[in-house]
């Protein structure tokens, strides 16, 4: 098979960056390889507009067929990477087939972590592929109790996706409060009582002691204060852990290299905006441009039909103040460490955000720094 870039993945970073070549001039062979068996799609429609049945396959792909071979792009799809070999500059595959490439852009993501113990039950979901989602879309019906296990921000909606399908809808998180480095306490709060509101049974606090089940099938759940779940589907929503046990050495080490690049997941690139940047600036490294300055990410969800959209990691004891009305949806909140932005969170207020950037960008130099928890 031919050299060239060769992008080891099939998400946003792997998209962007062959995006980018193409568009800054690259004229070499670009190849995408995947494990999955569908070109590249977009993954937050996954956990609601395609959950929700309002959006098909179709509809979420980055680009069309037609697209990729109007630009000379391969996909080798269903086969993902498995190894490595530096010296020789050869992608090796699952199915054993070798990939040469002049440049490697290594951006595998991440896949869902899985609950102790719970492989041999089949009701039991993760949310990270289109085959994930239409697996779980399928068994959602009026009635069924379905258990989401983790309040992050792929459990807050799939929560209220699955309540508009008319399932009953336990949302446990083992947290005091969720989201604790996207969300300021009392804004976290407020997700806790929105869910609630909408028909949302939301458990904090609460950890899994024992899995009850019979046969394949997963039955209830006895948490640690003693009190029985019952359910008919299970969600684990717990994180991500990063594609990238197949490397024979950490990424650090193999990105050092000036042919071995690194985006996305596997790279710390874990939000949409961020996994984005990160493959046009491997494009602009591979071309010879120079690097453009990384944005004042941010990220969004939409649940219950309210558009979120944060900037910046707020810290407990940080100042808050909202402006808007909280009990009508429709504010925004920006908070402050020692006088100084250094996130903020719009609900309902999408047009907010260019200037709640700006504002957390100008102020980004005198942020003072923040301790690893």
């Amino acid at each position: 098979m031919s050299a060239g870039v060769v992008i080891a993945g099939g998400g946003l970073s792997g998209q962007r960056c062959a995006e980018a070549l193409r568009q800054g001039g690259y004229g070499g062979a670009i190849t995408i390889v995947s494990n999955e068996a569908h070109p590249p799609y977009d993954r937050p429609p996954l956990s609601k507009a395609l959950l929700a049945g309002e959006k098909e396959q179709t509809e979420i792909s980055f680009r069309s067929a037609d697209w990729y071979e109007e630009q000379g792009i391969e996909l080798l799809l269903g086969d993902g990477a498995a190894g490595l070999d530096v010296e020789r500059r050869k992608l090796l595959l699952e199915s054993g087939a070798q990939v040469d490439y002049e440049h490697l852009v290594i951006a595998t993501g991440s896949r869902a972590r899985q609950l102790p113990g719970s492989e041999q039950y089949e009701n039991i979901h993760s949310l990270r592929t289109l085959d994930d989602a239409i697996r779980l879309r399928d068994v959602l019906r009026p009635g069924k109790r379905l258990v989401v296990l983790g309040a992050g921000l792929i459990g807050q909606e799939v929560a209220a996706t699955a309540i508009g399908h008319g399932a009953e809808v336990t949302l446990i998180e083992a947290e005091p409060l969720p989201l604790a480095r996207a969300l300021h306490p009392e804004m976290a709060q407020w997700l806790v009582d929105l869910q609630r509101e909408e028909g949302v049974e939301v458990k904090l606090g609460a950890r899994v002691a024992e899995l009850i089940g019979d046969g394949d099938r997963l039955e209830a759940l006895l948490l640690d204060d003693g009190s029985r779940v019952e359910l008919d589907e299970m969600l684990v929503a717990i994180g991500v852990i990063p594609n990238s046990d197949w490397l024979p050495d950490g990424i650090g080490l193999l990105t050092a290299r000036p042919d071995i690049h690194g985006a996305g997941d596997v790279a710390g690139g874990d939000h949409w905006e961020l996994a984005a940047h990160q493959g046009k600036a491997v494009a602009h490294a591979i071309l010879g441009q120079g690097p453009a300055p990384v944005p004042f990410t941010g990220w969004w969800s939409d649940v219950h039909g309210v558009r979120l959209q944060g900037l910046g990691q707020p810290a407990a004891n940080d100042e808050i103040v909202f402006e808007g009305s909280p009990g009508e949806r429709d504010f925004h909140a920006v908070v402050s460490r020692d006088g100084v932005p250094v996130a903020a969170l719009a609900v309902g207020q999408p047009r907010e955000i260019p200037r709640l950037r700006k504002l957390l960008t100008e102020h980004a130099s005198t942020q003072p720094a923040k301790e690893a928890a």
